[in-house]
C-alpha cells in the first residue's frame, strides 16, 4: 500500500515555544445545505489564482521547510536510507515479461536518482540498458522519471510512459527494442494509473487513457477521459476514440467516470471496457478485438456494477471471475461469454467466512487462488476437478501476489512479501511441487531488520467488533509507555492494507519507535461488508476503529499519548484528521499527507464527482450529513489543544486539491490554543502522495517525516539546532 508513497509526518511540540507560520485572511461564507447554515471563514483560499493565496502558500512551505530543516539528525536518516540502497547496490521494480519469456523493467543503481529501462531475452539472460530517461528531451529544463512500461505481447516494441517530477499526466513514447530506437509518434496527455497502456492482440499498436484537461488545478481535470487507440506509426495527435461518453452516447457514461479497455492476453476473441472510478466494483462491455474502430459495432454488456464482479479471466469461452455477490470475502465463479449469467453462475470455490479470496489465475495445470485472513495471513491454493488444495508456501508470507500467462502455459509466478521481509519471486512448478527463486532484484538479508518482530492482533472497537492490529517493534521492547508510537491506517474505496516492505518506514522502528498499523473498517481487509462498514454513513466507524487501536495500545503499555502519532495520507486523512478533531487528547503528533479533509467541498474539486460513489453527496440530506461528520475542518474547535501537526500538500495534485488541506491548517493555526507546531509543508512540484519522484526526493520526504516525529515525541538525536 506504501508503495514508495511518501508522507511528511508531525508530532506534538516536545520543546519550549516554536516560531508561528503566518495566519490565512478568513473570510466567511455562509452555505445552506438541507436548512441548515454552515458557516466556512476560509473558502477564500479555494482561489488558486490570487496572488495573497499563492503568496500565503509560499510563506507556509518556506517556514514548514525551514523548520524541518533545522532538526538535527536528518541528514542520519537520510544517510541509513542510502546505506539500505548500497547494500542492494541496485534496486528493480516495474517488472514485466512476455509469454516467450523476455523480461523488461525499471533499475535504479545505488546512488542515482532515476530508474533507466533495462532488457533481457530470459530471466537468466545478458542485461541491455534500453532507454534512460536523461536522453528524453535534452535540452529541456524538465526531469523525467519512467512512470510506467508495457512490451508488446512478442517483447519487440516496449511503449514507455514519461513524466516531469510530480506530475501525473505524462507523454508516451515506443522504442523498437532490437535496435533501441524511438519509433515516430510521441503519445501526449496520458494517465497510465487508469487503465495503464494495453497493446492490441496483433501489436500494431495500444490503447491509453486520454486526460482533455492536463492542469490539476482546471476544475475539468479527471473529467471526459477517452480511452485512445494508437496505431504505431501514425499521428499521436490525431485521436481514434474507442470507448468514450462522446463515441459511445447510448452507454450514457458520466462525465467523471473513467472508461477503460482492456486486452487481458493475445490470444483472447474480445477486448472488455470497463466504466472505471471511485466504486468497488464496474460495469463491464466487450466486443471482438477487430471491431474496435468500428462505430457501427456496439460494447455489448457484459455485466453491471450490481453484479459484484471483481476480476475476470477469458478462457476460450468461459468466464472465470470473482464474485462478491452473496459473499462478502468473494467466491471463484465460472460462466460462458456466450451466455453470460453473473446472476446464479457456477460456483467453483465457495466463500470462506474467515479470509478473503484476494487473487484468482488459471493455468495448464488448473485454478491457483489466494485467500488472505485479516488482510495479514496469506495462504495460497490449488483448484482442479471439484477440488481445493493448499499448498506449502517457500517461506511465510503476509502478503502473496500470484501471476499467469493463461490456461495453455503452466507458468505461475509467486511472490511472497511481509512487513520485514521484502518481496521475493518464485517460479512454480506443479509437477514437482518445487518453488524456483526468479528475483531480478539481489537477495539481501538486511541486518538493521533481523532484529524486528512482528505481533498480529484483534481489538475491539466502540461496537465490541475486532479489529485487526499490526504491531512492529525491535525484539525486547519494554511496556513501559515510553516508545514513540506512529499508528498507520488508510481505510477507504475497499482497498486492503495488506503487509508491504519498505526500508524507510522500518527506520522508524530501527531507531526505537513502534509502528502500529490498523486495519479500520472501510478496507477490504475482511471482504466487501468491511469496507460497507466505513463507507458513507457508516465512516465513523474508520475513525473510531483507530481510536480503539490507539487506547489498546496505550492500555497494553506501548505507549501513551505524549508518545503516540497518527498517520493518514489522501482518504487515509479523513481516518487522521478525525481522530485528532474528536480526540486531541490521544495523541502528541498527526500526519497529514495530500489528505482530504474538507468533504463537504471535495464533490467541486476534480476528483469530486468520483469521490461521491464512496463519501457521498450534498445533494442529499442523509449524505450531506454523513460528509459533514467526515469532514475534519469543520470539526476544528476554538481555542483548542490540538497535537502538533505537520500537513503536507502538493500544488500539482489532482485528486486532493492544495486549497483542501490548505483550509484545514490554516483554521487548525489559528484554532489552536496551544505551542504545538502546526506546519504546512506546501511543494510546488509535487503531486498527489508524492508520487513520480526521484530516489533523492524520497529520502529527504522520508528524513523530514522520520525526523520531524522524533523530535516531538521526545528522541534526543532529533531536536533543532
Amino acid at each position: 500500500m506504501l508503495k514508495r508513497i511518501f508522507f511528511i509526518l508531525s508530532l506534538a511540540s516536545c520543546s519550549s515555544q516554536v516560531n508561528k507560520p503566518p495566519l490565512a485572511e478568513s473570510i466567511k461564507t455562509v452555505d445552506l445545505y438541507h436548512g441548515k447554515e454552515l458557516e466556512d471563514p476560509y473558502r477564500n483560499l479555494e482561489n488558486l489564482e490570487d496572488s495573497l493565496v499563492v503568496d500565503w502558500l509560499k510563506k507556509q512551505g518556506d517556514f514548514a521547510f525551514e523548520t524541518l530543516n533545522k532538526i538535527q539528525g536528518k541528514q542520519r536518516l537520510i544517510d541509513l536510507q542510502k546505506g539500505y540502497g548500497k547494500e542492494k547496490s541496485y534496486f528493480i521494480r516495474s517488472v514485466k515479461n512476455t509469454s516467450n519469456g523476455k523480461y523488461f523493467y525499471l533499475k535504479t543503481i545505488a546512488g542515482d536518482d532515476i530508474a533507466k529501462l533495462y532488457f533481457r531475452t530470459s530471466i537468466d539472460g545478458k542485461e541491455v540498458l534500453l532507454f534512460d530517461p536523461v536522453q528524453f528531451e535534452l535540452g529541456s529544463d524538465s526531469t523525467y522519471i519512467i512512470n510506467y512500461i508495457k512490451p508488446d505481447w512478442e517483447g519487440e516494441k516496449i511503449a514507455v510512459s514519461l513524466s516531469k517530477q510530480g506530475d501525473e499526466i505524462s507523454k508516451v513514447i515506443t522504442i523498437d527494442v532490437f535496435s533501441k530506437k524511438v519509433l515516430s509518434g510521441i503519445v501526449k496527455n496520458c494517465n497510465p494509473n487508469f487503465g495503464g497502456i494495453q497493446w492490441l492482440p496483433d501489436n500494431s499498436g495500444f490503447i491509453y487513457q486520454f486526460f482533455p484537461k492536463v492542469d490539476p488545478k482546471d476544475p475539468s481535470y479527471g473529467l471526459h477521459t477517452k480511452a485512445i487507440l494508437y496505431s504505431i506509426g501514425e499521428n499521436a495527435d490525431e485521436l481514434h476514440e474507442v470507448f468514450s461518453k462522446s463515441n459511445n452516447p447510448n452507454l450514457k457514461l458520466k462525465d467523471e467516470d473513467f472508461p477503460i479497455v482492456q486486452v487481458y492476453t493475445d490470444s483472447d476473441q474480445y477486448v472488455f471496457g470497463k466504466v472505471s472510478g471511485a466504486s468497488s466494483f464496474k460495469d463491464m462491455y466487450y466486443k471482438k478485438h477487430e471491431d474496435l474502430l468500428l462505430n457501427q459495432s456496439e460494447w455489448k454488456l457484459l455485466y453491471r456494477e450490481s453484479d459484484m464482479v471483481n476480476k475476470i479471466i477469458l478462457d476460450d469461452q468461459d468466464l472465470i471471475f470473482l464474485s462478491a455477490k452473496n459473499a462478502s470475502n468473494f467466491q471463484i465463479c465460472k460462466t460462458s461469454i456466450l451466455q453470460p449469467n453473473f446472476k446464479s453462475p457456477q460456483v467453483l470455490v465457495s466463500e470462506d467466512k474467515d479470509a478473503v479470496v484476494s487473487d484468482v489465475e488459471i493455468t495448464k495445470d488448473g485454478i491457483f487462488y489466494v485467500c488472505v485472513k485479516n488482510g495479514v495471513e496469506a495462504k495460497l491454493y490449488h483448484y482442479r476437478n471439484g477440488v481445493s488444495k493448499e499448498l506449502k508456501l517457500p517461506i511465510p508470507s503476509g502478503n502473496i501476489q500470484i501471476s499467469s500467462k493463461g490456461s495453455k502455459y503452466d507458468y505461475l509466478k509467486i511472490t511472497c512479501t511481509g512487513w520485514t521481509k521484502s518481496p521475493t519471486s518464485y517460479l512454480y512448478n506443479f509437477k514437482t511441487n518445487k518453488y524456483k527463486q526468479t528475483n531480478l532484484n539481489l537477495t539481501i538479508e538486511y541486518p538493521a531488520f533481523e532484529n524486528l518482530e512482528v505481533k498480529e492482533v484483534e481489538v475491539p472497537s466502540h461496537d465490541g467488533v475486532l479489529i485487526p492490529l499490526s504491531i512492529i517493534y525491535k525484539k525486547g521492547i519494554k511496556k513501559n509507555g515510553k516508545n514513540p508510537t506512529l499508528f498507520f491506517s488508510y481505510g477507504s474505496y475497499g482497498g486492503a492494507l495488506n503487509p508491504f516492505f519498505d526500508s524507510s518506514f522500518l527506520t522508524w522502528v530501527t531507531e526505537g519507535g513502534v509502528l502500529a498499523i490498523a486495519h479500520v473498517r472501510g478496507g477490504g481487509e475482511k471482504g466487501e461488508a468491511w469496507h460497507k462498514a466505513g463507507f458513507k454513513t457508516t465512516k465513523p466507524n474508520t475513525w473510531k476503529d483507530m481510536i480503539a487501536c490507539t487506547e489498546h495500545m496505550i492500555q497494553k503499555g506501548y505507549t501513551k499519548p505524549e508518545k503516540s502519532a497518527i498517520w493518514g495520507t489522501s482518504a487515509g486523512g479523513i481516518m487522521a484528521g478525525r481522530a485528532i478533531t474528536e480526540r486531541p487528547d490521544l495523541y502528541a503528533a498527526a500526519v497529514l499527507y495530500s489528505p482530504s479533509l474538507n468533504l463537504v467541498r471535495s464533490e467541486i474539486q476534480p476528483n469530486g464527482l468520483n469521490s461521491v460513489k464512496e463519501f457521498g453527496t450534498v445533494k442529499i440530506k442523509e449524505e450531506f450529513e454523513a460528509l459533514l461528520e467526515m469532514d475534519s475542518y469543520h470539526h476544528i474547535k476554538e481555542n483548542t489543544s490540538y497535537p502538533a501537526t505537520l500537513i503536507a500538500a502538493g500544488v500539482k495534485d489532482g485528486r486532493v486539491v492544495v486549497w483542501d488541506p490548505a483550509k484545514f491548517a490554516a483554521r487548525l493555526q489559528a484554532s489552536n490554543s496551544s505551542d504545538n507546531p502546526i506546519l504546512f509543508a506546501v511543494d510546488f512540484e509535487s503531486g498527489h502522495g508524492g508520487m513520480n519522484n526521484g530516489a533523492l526526493k524520497v529520502y529527504e520526504q522520508f528524513a523530514n517525516t522520520l525526523s520531524f516525529a522524533f523530535w516531538q515525541t521526545g528522541h534526543p538525536d532529533y531536536q533543532p539546532e
